[in-house]
C-alpha cells in the first residue's frame, strides 16, 4: 500500500522524476496483488529518485504572450470534480492514475457506456479523484487542477485517450536500449513533460501559468490529502478503484452496472 507519494513541497519535486526500469512503467496499476505492490514500489522509487534527479525538464516553445504569474496568484480546483447532476441518487467515486493503462481502458471503453446510460439520464454522478503512482502522474494531475473548471474533464479525457502517445512505454524501452539508464530516464521524462505541457496549452494554460501551477505547493498538498484519504478510508491500493455509494466494486462494466441497478431498486 502506498504510504507516502511525496511531501507537500511540490515545487521542488514536480520538475523531476526518474523511473528505474521499463517493467516498473508497465506495472503501474491494476487489481492483482503483484500490481498493487508494484504501484507502491513505484511511488517509493520515484520519491527517492526525486531527491537526486536533475532540476530541469523539457522546455517547450510557447507562442502565447509572455507574462509573469506568481504561485500565489495561480488558483486551482481544490474540490471534487463531478460529472453529471450533483443531486443524482447514485454516487460513483473513481480513483484513477493518468499513467495507468487500465485507467485509460476504463475511461475509453467503460466510462462512455456508464455516462450514456446512467449519468446523462440523471441517475448517477461520477466523482473523479487522482491517485498518483509516480511523479509524471503528479505533474499531469497538478496541471489538471489549474485549468478552468469547464475544461477539466475535456483535458482529462484527452490525456486518457492519447495516453499511449504521451506516455509511450515502447519509446522508453528504445531509449533504454540505446542509452545508459540515467540518460534514458532523462530523455523519456523530457519527452513526456513536453507533451503534457503541449496539451495543457491547448486546454488554455500558457507556459507562465503552467510554471506557476507547478510552483504552487497548495496544489500538491490538496492532491496528497485526497490520496491519503483514499488509502485510509477506502483502502485504495490499485487503479482504477471504483466506489459506488461507499462500497468498493469491480471496475468492469458488468460489475458497475449490477451495483447501480441494485442501488436504484
Amino acid at each position: 500500500m502506498t504510504k507516502q507519494l511525496y511531501t507537500p513541497k511540490i515545487g521542488s519535486t514536480i520538475k523531476i522524476t526518474l523511473l528505474a526500469t521499463a517493467s516498473m512503467l508497465l506495472a503501474a496499476c491494476g487489481d492483482a496483488a503483484d500490481d498493487n505492490q508494484a504501484a507502491a514500489d513505484i511511488a517509493q522509487e520515484t520519491q527517492q529518485a526525486a531527491q537526486s534527479a536533475p532540476a530541469e525538464t523539457a522546455q517547450v516553445a510557447d507562442t502565447t504572450p509572455a507574462e509573469t504569474v506568481s504561485a500565489e496568484e495561480a488558483g486551482f480546483l481544490n474540490h471534487d470534480m463531478v460529472m453529471g447532476d450533483p443531486n443524482a441518487p447514485i454516487e460513483i467515486i473513481e480513483y484513477a492514475s493518468l499513467t495507468c493503462n487500465h485507467c485509460a481502458t476504463f475511461h475509453n471503453n467503460v466510462l462512455p457506456r456508464i455516462k450514456e446510460k446512467y449519468v446523462d439520464t440523471g441517475k448517477v454522478k461520477i466523482v473523479f479523484r487522482s491517485y498518483m503512482l509516480n511523479a509524471i502522474d503528479m505533474t499531469a494531475s497538478s496541471i489538471s487542477r489549474c485549468l478552468p473548471e469547464r475544461r477539466y474533464f475535456p483535458f482529462m479525457n484527452m490525456l486518457f485517450e492519447r495516453q499511449m502517445q504521451w506516455y509511450d512505454v515502447a519509446k522508453y524501452q528504445e531509449l533504454s536500449a540505446n542509452n545508459d539508464q540515467e540518460t534514458a530516464n532523462r530523455l523519456f521524462v523530457e519527452s513526456v513533460m513536453g507533451e503534457i505541457e503541449k496539451y495543457a496549452r491547448q486546454a488554455g494554460l500558457n507556459k507562465a501559468k503552467i510554471d506557476a501551477c507547478l510552483a504552487n505547493e497548495e496544489v500538491g498538498k490538496y492532491l496528497f490529502e485526497v490520496q491519503q484519504h483514499a488509502v485510509q478510508h477506502y483502502k485504495v491500493n490499485a487503479t482504477p478503484t471504483i466506489i459506488i455509494n461507499e462500497n468498493k466494486v469491480g471496475n468492469d462494466y458488468a460489475s458497475i452496472e449490477r451495483a447501480i441497478e441494485a442501488a436504484l431498486n
